[in-house]
C-alpha cells in the first residue's frame, strides 16, 4: 500500500468519524452510510470496506465500545458488497439513490439480528420496534448521498495536487 492511499484512506476515515460525532445527538441521521457508498463507488469496494470498519472501530472508542461494534462492522459490509454488485450495472443517480435507500433498510434489518442476539431480545419485536430509526436513517442516507456524489464527482482534481 503506498503512503498514497493510506493518507486518502485516513484522511477518508477521519472524515467519517468526524461526521459520526457531529451528528451523534440526531438518532440514525448521519451521513456516514452514503460517505461509504460514494467511497466505495469512487475508490473500489475494498476502500469503501476499509473505512467503514476502522471508523466503526475509532468511533466505538469514543462513543462507547460494545461487541455491537462488530455486527456494524459486518453489516456495512454485507450492504456495501450487494450494493458494488448492483451498480455495475445502474449508473443513473435516482436509481442508485433508491438502491441506497433500500440498502440501507438491509443494513437495519442486518444490525436488528446480531442486536437482537446480543441483549437476548427476540428478533422479530425488536426490529420492528426500531424501523422508525431504520426509515430516518434509509431517508437521511438517501438525501445525503447525491449531495456527496456531487462532491466526489471531479476526485481527481482533489488527489493530484
Amino acid at each position: 500500500m503506498t503512503i498514497r492511499k493510506l493518507t486518502k484512506l485516513a484522511l477518508l476515515t477521519a472524515l467519517s468519524c468526524v461526521l459520526r460525532l457531529a451528528f451523534g445527538s440526531l438518532p440514525n441521521i448521519k451521513p456516514i452510510t452514503a460517505l461509504f457508498f460514494v467511497i466505495m463507488l469512487t475508490f473500489g469496494l475494498v476502500d469503501g470496506l476499509f473505512v467503514s470498519s476502522l471508523t466503526m472501530l475509532v468511533t466505538g472508542f469514543l462513543m462507547g465500545f460494545s461487541p455491537i461494534i462488530i455486527g456494524q462492522i459486518l453489516s456495512y459490509a454485507v450492504i456495501l458488497t450487494i450494493g458494488f454488485g448492483l451498480f455495475k450495472g445502474v449508473r443513473n443517480l435516482i436509481y442508485r439513490t433508491i438502491i441506497i435507500f433500500c440498502l440501507t433498510m438491509l443494513y437495519g434489518f442486518v444490525i436488528s439480528i446480531f442486536s437482537a442476539r446480543l441483549f437476548g431480545a427476540s428478533f422479530l419485536p425488536f426490529w420492528l420496534s426500531g424501523l422508525t430509526f431504520d426509515l430516518a436513517h434509509a431517508v437521511s442516507t438517501a438525501l445525503f448521498f447525491p449531495v456527496l456524489v456531487t462532491i466526489f464527482k471531479n476526485k481527481q482534481v482533489y488527489i493530484k495536487r
